[in-house]
């Protein structure tokens, strides 16, 4: 029989993250899901921390010979059998009922065909250095882009209709963890969707933990990539002519230029210019690498 929803998890050598993971989405009380695993790492450990859910009939372990998050997830795209498709993070835990709530929201909602759901950071986690997590605001978007002053939804708790896929193609494999510009995917897969005119939702209900908090220069360093994912994927789409991209594009460095320079100017540690820095140099870099214009992804050289 056909799942109602198949759940998507990349990981790459991080079994101590994998198996709890797996844990959290398994503990839905649902049977009518099916979880895969798309392990891309170089050893078997992570397939034996997973081997205690192998007797679990909703459970499928991928090993792939692919790297990054986009690539994982096209993967289990490709091999998931179910309508829906939710994805999150080896690092994340699952609310015990986020199975239920995304299946719930896309029977309320019959035209939304890309899901962000609420992604926080653990108290005992938070002021530890920086972690990403995304707070709904705007409920739904449909024939118009997300703002820059508010935050945009994240892969660790997003969830599309296997239709969307079908006619928009994958994830972007050079956009995302592990990939030349390090993320960016959901951002992309976003502004795709609502180019094509479909409707993106962010929903508070559907809820997950994110764990994966970065200290001192690492923390640096993942400000700096996000940044650089931001100029990659919006000069992309100026250069594909979507619309309004060309305006988001400037949104987004004015914004975040004004906010570095007020918080250097008030003494504010980190202030953000690094991320400012990124931006232009994946703006910058974009501008070289080769455009599947039919796809509107990125291929590589």
């Amino acid at each position: 029989m056909t799942p109602r929803i198949s759940a998507v998890v990349p990981t790459r050598k991080r079994p101590d993250h994998a198996a709890p993971c797996a844990g959290s989405i398994l503990g839905n009380a649902a049977d009518d899901f099916e979880l895969l695993i798309v392990d891309q790492s170089d050893d078997d450990a992570t397939k034996r921390a997973l081997a205690v859910y192998a007797d679990d009939r909703r459970f499928r372990y991928i090993r792939s010979s692919s790297r990054g998050a986009s690539a994982a997830r096209n993967v289990g795209v490709e091999q998931s059998t179910a309508p829906i498709i939710a994805f999150t993070d080896d690092d994340c835990r699952v609310s015990t009922d986020w199975l239920q709530q995304i299946s719930s929201l896309f029977e309320r909602e019959p035209k939304a065909a890309l899901v962000f759901g609420k992604v926080s950071i653990p108290e005992e986690l938070k002021g530890r250095g920086f972690a990403a997590d995304f707070e709904p605001h705007q409920r739904a978007y449909c024939h118009e882009l997300p703002p820059v002053h508010l935050a945009w939804g994240l892969g660790a708790n997003m969830s599309a209709r296997r239709s969307l896929f079908e006619r928009l193609g994958t994830f972007d494999p050079l956009l995302g963890p592990g990939s030349p510009f390090r993320a960016g995917e959901e951002s992309d897969l976003a502004i795709r969707a609502l180019a094509a005119g479909y409707k993106v939702v962010n929903a508070a209900e559907i809820a997950v933990l994110h764990l994966g908090v970065r200290e001192g220069d690492e923390a640096s360093k993942l400000m700096r990539g996000y940044g650089r994912a931001m100029g990659a994927t919006l000069t992309k789409h100026v250069r594909l002519g979507t619309r309004e991209s060309k305006g988001l594009l400037l949104s987004w460095f004015t914004h975040f230029a004004g906010k570095g320079l007020l918080n250097a100017a008030l003494g504010r540690r980190p202030t953000g210019l690094g991320l400012v820095g990124g931006m232009l140099a994946g703006a910058y870099s974009s501008l070289s690498q080769p455009i599947d214009r039919t796809r509107g992804i990125y291929t590589s050289r």
